[in-house]
């Protein structure tokens, strides 16, 4: 029985730290952290990048950026059988969940300082005619973010048997 104690620590210890944190941030969701100006230098240049698909994707860009670059990287790093590097990025995605949800809820109320002049998802759930329901869908991005740290808490999990494939 200690032995599996035991093991279930060595296997998950990782996965224990990392939950403790995303509980920090989701308890905190609203306040300005350190991890949320990284997230604001990924944000930004998503709108230019994505500027080539219109102005409806450039103001989802940013967001779209803070999405697909931790995700991704999450993915390479599974692929790889590295189980801490994919959590790092699945808890990073979740972070950016939450940090995608305080703009979302802000949509209607204006009062978070923006960067650049338009505050994206004001523009994009007017155009779509969603705004007078920003802080529920901001809601389902806090449930995103759930979901992602609990993947990123099962990872040890889903890699155990995990065989490395080199697909390069």
């Amino acid at each position: 029985m200690l032995e599996r104690i035991k093991n279930h620590i060595r296997e998950f210890w990782f996965s224990y730290l990392l939950s403790s944190l995303a509980i920090y941030f989701i308890t905190i969701r609203g306040s300005y952290t350190f991890l949320d100006f990284i997230d604001l230098l990924i944000h930004e240049p998503g709108h230019l990048i994505f500027s080539l698909f219109g102005e409806f994707i450039q103001f989802l860009g940013g967001t779209l950026m803070q999405i697909i670059l931790p995700l991704s990287m999450a993915i390479i790093f599974f692929i790889r059988g590295n189980k801490y590097w994919t959590q790092v990025f699945l808890f990073w995605l979740g972070h950016n969940f939450i940090n995608i949800s305080v703009y979302v809820d802000d949509a209607n109320k204006m009062k978070l300082r923006i960067i650049g002049g338009a505050h994206d998802w004001n523009w994009i759930l007017n155009r779509i005619g969603f705004i007078e329901y920003a802080e529920e869908i901001a809601l389902v991005f806090v449930g995103m973010a759930i979901v992602s740290f609990l993947f990123m808490f099962f990872i040890p999990y889903f890699m155990r048997e995990y065989d490395k494939i080199d697909l390069v």
